[in-house]
């Protein structure tokens, strides 16, 4: 495992850890609404036995557990011990008896072979050090036969651009050529995604596209909901006057996109499907 490789793990760790408590908790959830689409999407059938890596809050956990029934079972992991806990307490609350969580590195898996009927895992890909072993371990923990959902970010996601041109003035974004390859895939694009399934064994891999108009009720909101994800980790560097600055400037920019109900930002995301062969 390189160094980069290393401080990229680091800094998804802390980052999950400080954001579990608000994480999709602030504005209009955006990560349950295309859980339920991709747990809908994935057509699980009653009884099934179901993995969900990097489980976060339970936007796939949660619906996937509703779709699998009684006589079903879903097994929710992460990295972060926050994001486990503030989960785990969720799962009680909901007296969710067919679903549990706990705390395991998704590139080790403590798992035995062939132990799941699918696996899912919702836009995580990309935050991995190591994502071409995760898809490996996915593989390797599903049976003959069984499938992968999973979700990413489209490069031509609206929100995710728009995030982007207007706080790049206020951050630093390394380029692409200081990350190892490992890290620098970014799964946004269905050529992407198809070959790195691929690569990892799985076949029938079909790839769809789902967007949403996502409302947020005012400006304070949409900055918040800007730290409970994994952009608080460019935010979060800067000094308090250029926070404010880049605070400033996305407020003045949202106002061409408010309408009456409050601020629409479309978010655009590629769902992937494939099977393990059964050899």
């Amino acid at each position: 495992m390189t160094d980069k490789t290393i401080t990229k793990r680091e800094e998804s760790l802390r980052v999950f850890n400080q954001a579990a408590s608000m994480y999709d908790r602030i504005g209009p959830g955006k990560f349950s609404y295309f859980g339920q689409r991709l747990v809908d999407a994935a057509e699980i059938p009653t009884g099934a036995n179901v993995l969900d890596v990097a489980a976060g809050r339970g936007a796939l956990l949660f619906p996937a557990a509703a779709q699998v029934g009684p006589t079903g079972h879903v097994t929710g992991i992460d990295f972060a011990p926050n994001m486990v806990r503030e989960t785990a307490k969720e799962i009680e609350n909901r007296n969710s008896r067919n679903a549990e969580i706990g705390q395991m590195d998704a590139e080790q898996m403590n798992f035995v072979g062939s132990s799941f009927d699918y696996v899912l895992c919702g836009f995580a890909l990309q935050m991995f050090g190591d994502s071409e072993r995760v898809l490996k371990e996915i593989h390797r923990v599903l049976r003959a036969g069984g499938h992968v959902a999973l979700s990413t970010w489209a490069a031509d996601n609206p929100y995710q651009t728009w995030c982007h041109d207007v706080l790049q003035p206020f951050v630093d974004s390394p380029s692409a050529k200081d990350l190892p390859a490992k890290i620098d895939v970014r799964f946004d694009t269905p050529p992407d995604i198809k070959t790195a399934l691929q690569q990892a064994g799985f076949e029938n891999i079909r790839i769809t596209v789902e967007e949403k108009d996502l409302v947020y009720a005012d400006e304070d909101q949409y900055w918040s909901s800007l730290w409970s994800t994994g952009i608080r980790r460019r935010l979060e560097k800067r000094t308090p006057e250029l926070l404010q600055q880049a605070k400033k400037e996305v407020f003045r920019k949202l106002q061409a996109l408010k309408q009456p109900d409050g601020f629409h930002s479309v978010s655009r995301a590629l769902f992937a499907f494939g099977k393990k062969p059964v050899w």
